[in-house]
């Protein structure tokens, strides 16, 4: 799945800045659309760099182990009584 999207990402760029080249060929000079096909050209080329993520790897943790909540219990947090947040100010 990493190759076809790498090689999209390549393509893709190349497709985009030709087709800046082209336009701002046949113009004669630089126009909002050479410009639009520039500015997209770096999104393609950050599908075309991103590392590939391999399924399983040692990495890949989910939200509920990060948020287990078995090695920090409230550590340093007082309680909301004790904070009087809720004892209205006359």
């Amino acid at each position: 799945m990493g190759g076809g999207r790498v090689a999209f990402g390549w393509l893709s760029s190349a497709v985009l800045f030709s087709l800046s080249i082209s336009s701002f060929l046949s113009e004669g000079y630089v126009t909002t659309e050479t410009w639009g096909f520039l500015l997209l050209t770096p999104l393609t080329l950050g599908l075309a760099l991103a590392p590939t993520r391999e399924e399983g790897s040692d990495n890949d943790r989910g939200a509920s182990d990060y948020w287990d909540g078995d090695d920090v219990e409230n550590e340093g947090v007082a309680s909301v009584d004790d904070s009087d947040f809720d004892s209205p100010i006359l």
